[in-house]
């Protein structure tokens, strides 16, 4: 009898110590693991973080280093210049596209009565400086490959008829559209030239 009536008490004492092990564990658990070796503790998370940023980092220099090489190599250059070449061609057509509708545009200008000055003298230096820019491509081109030849294909504007129109509504739309269009434009020849500075001068990029 006095075994039946002991045996309570150490059940209850060996689920105690059950459920004490059992939070322990779970603290354990939440604690991200350090293992002890002379020296300090060693912690695999962070180390494996450390580890994997040193790659990273040898990574980027590795990388930056290849792109480097490449620039410069003369086993790459060929290909390369060929790419600038057509890009400056290309650039080059897109530009001298607007000579005529911009020409257009300030004749019509001049020749509409109570255009305010203001608007006037922006479309003349618009044109001026887009005349200006094609000659600089121009330039380029001939600077960085002499031997090249290109023959210049500048795209009709179709709507030259509507801003010659006779039709006073016809004529400012057709202006007023021209405004929208060389506005966007302008920006896209800004960042082609911003482009191709950096891939040929290496500058600013």
């Amino acid at each position: 009898m006095a075994l039946l009536l002991s045996q309570p008490h150490f059940s209850g004492a060996l689920l105690l110590l059950l459920v004490s092990n059992l939070l322990l564990w779970e603290k354990a658990a939440s604690n991200l693991p350090c293992v002890a070796e002379e020296g300090g503790c060693w912690n695999p998370l962070l180390e494996t973080f450390n580890s994997a940023i040193q790659k990273a980092e040898t990574l980027h220099n590795l990388a930056d280093q290849l792109y480097v090489e490449l620039y410069y190599n003369q086993f790459s250059s060929g290909q390369f210049w060929d790419f600038i070449t057509s890009y400056l061609k290309t650039l080059i057509n897109f530009v001298g596209s607007w000579i005529s509708p911009l020409f257009h545009l300030v004749i019509e200008l001049s020749a509409t009565k109570d255009v305010p000055e203001t608007i006037l003298s922006k479309a003349k230096e618009i044109e001026e400086n887009n005349r200006q820019i094609l000659s600089d491509l121009r330039w380029i081109l001939n600077k960085v490959s002499p031997v090249t030849e290109m023959t210049e294909e500048f795209p009709h504007w179709e709507y030259l008829s509507f801003l010659k129109s006779s039709d006073k509504n016809n004529k400012f739309l057709a202006m007023f559209n021209l405004s929208y269009c060389i506005d966007h434009d302008s920006k896209y020849i800004l960042l082609q030239l911003r482009l191709l500075k950096c891939l040929i001068t290496g500058k600013d990029c």
